[in-house]
Formats: structure tokens, sequence, C-alpha cells
């Protein structure tokens, strides 16, 4: 595939996530794709690294349950060795405690024959901890005031 045809199957990609076109993102992974994401340790279950599309699949079906899906912008990217590097704007909303979960995400992420064989998210681990100590925190409380 050409340079530009890789960008083209991650730009598809992006759109469809964004739309919350879930199947036309899962049609976009290869069978032995590999997803790592730098906050893993964190141990925060939307955040884990999955390998093979059946643990990607499940990972993004988590995702998209805990998670509203506003807005998923490419903000930045670039083509460097056969790889795309990228910088989403990422705009999504806790579904349960209605928390909005506004931040940049980095990706490393490389095609083949058409389809997405290999993606590397680089989250601000802080941010990310924060965000879910703070949401478990609400899901709690409401928990004890009966409001669960």
């Amino acid at each position: 595939m050409s340079r530009d045809e890789e960008i083209a199957v991650f730009r598809l990609a992006v759109r469809n996530w964004s739309e919350q076109n879930f199947e036309g993102t899962v049609a976009l992974l290869a069978d032995d794709v590999v997803h790592t994401v730098n906050v893993d340790a964190l141990e925060i279950p939307w955040v884990s690294s999955a390998a093979g599309k059946a643990e990607v699949v499940a990972r993004l079906q988590l995702i998209a349950a805990t998670f509203a899906v506003d807005a998923f912008v490419i903000d930045s990217l670039s083509y460097v060795d056969g790889e795309i590097r990228a910088t989403i704007l990422v705009y999504h909303m806790h579904r349960k405690t209605r928390e909005r979960l506004d931040t940049k995400v980095r990706f490393r992420v490389r095609v083949k024959n058409g389809r997405l064989v290999r993606i590397d998210e680089f989250l601000d681990a802080a941010y990310i901890d924060a965000f879910q100590r703070f949401v478990t925190y609400i899901e709690q409380s409401a928990e004890e005031a009966g409001l669960g």
C-alpha cells in the first residue's frame, strides 16, 4: 500500500470511532493487531493493552460502554519511517457520572494490507489516573447515598 492509502485507512478508523461506527472501526483491525497503551500499569480496564483482534475488540467495547464519544478529531498527522504518527483530540463523556474526559492522545500506528496491525497509544498518565479516581469517588458517593 502507498503512504496515502495507509493514511486513508487510519483516517477512516478515526472517523468511524468518532461517529460511533463500531463495526466500521472493527473491520479495519487485522486479526493479529497489537494495541499497547503507555498507562497499562495503572490497571484501569479501559486503558489496558491488548493483543489479537478479539482482545482489542473487547477493549473497544469496554471503552464504548464506559464513554459516549462526542468527538475524536485528528489534530496533527505525519508519516515517518512507515508509521503514522498522530495527535487526536478526544472528547468523551463518562456514561455513569456524565463527567467529561477531554484530552489529547498520541498514536503511532502501522497499517498493512488495509488493516491496522499495530497501535501504540500514549496518554497523560497522571490525568487519566486522576480522572479514574474522580469518577470512582463520584460513583461510590452516589451508591452510599442510595442514588446508584
